[in-house]
């Protein structure tokens, strides 16, 4: 009988500056989350090149997200840091830059915990979460939403052992 692996109870989603994808997928996870009866698991963002820090998402961003009923816009900005490593049981990348960055800074003993949050995509078909800027919000928010959907349903809801 195989044993499940337990629970992640804190998540960090990870992009460059933390003003859009990474707040964005916040909200959106914290949201399938508390569907899913799962409050206790921790949400945060950060970013691996944020300056100054502390400034809310984008204003677009708060916006989009708000038309999805989902609310960000009291999240702030704040820069990916070691302890975030061993204090996160996954740090999941909305880019290969942001992952490539994250596994860089990673202790060896933490560098499992990188992954990318677009692998758990069920419907669309990407390997990272795209960048507005270069897709518009409908594309970013369809990606980040189905992966939301995706990894609580691959990480969190308990199937029987066959």
């Amino acid at each position: 009988m195989s044993q499940l692996k337990p629970t992640p109870r804190r998540i960090l989603l990870v992009c460059i500056g933390n003003r859009v994808r990474s707040p964005l997928a916040q909200g959106f996870l914290r949201a399938e989350l508390d569907s899913a009866g799962l409050s206790h698991v921790q949400v945060d963002s950060a970013g691996t090149n944020v300056w100054p820090g502390s400034e809310p998402p984008d204003r677009e961003a708060i916006f989009e997200a708000a038309r999805a009923g989902i609310h960000i816009e009291h999240l702030r900005s704040r820069e990916l840091t070691e302890a975030d490593f061993e204090q996160h049981d996954a740090i999941l990348a909305m880019d290969w830059d942001s992952h490539a960055l994250a596994e860089g800074m990673a202790p060896a003993e933490h560098r499992h915990k990188v992954g990318h949050l677009a692998q758990f995509a069920r419907r669309e078909k990407v390997t990272t979460i795209p960048d507005p800027a270069a897709t518009g919000y409908a594309r970013t928010l369809a990606c980040i939403q189905d992966a939301c959907e995706g990894w609580v349903v691959n990480h969190l809801v308990r199937r029987p052992a066959r």
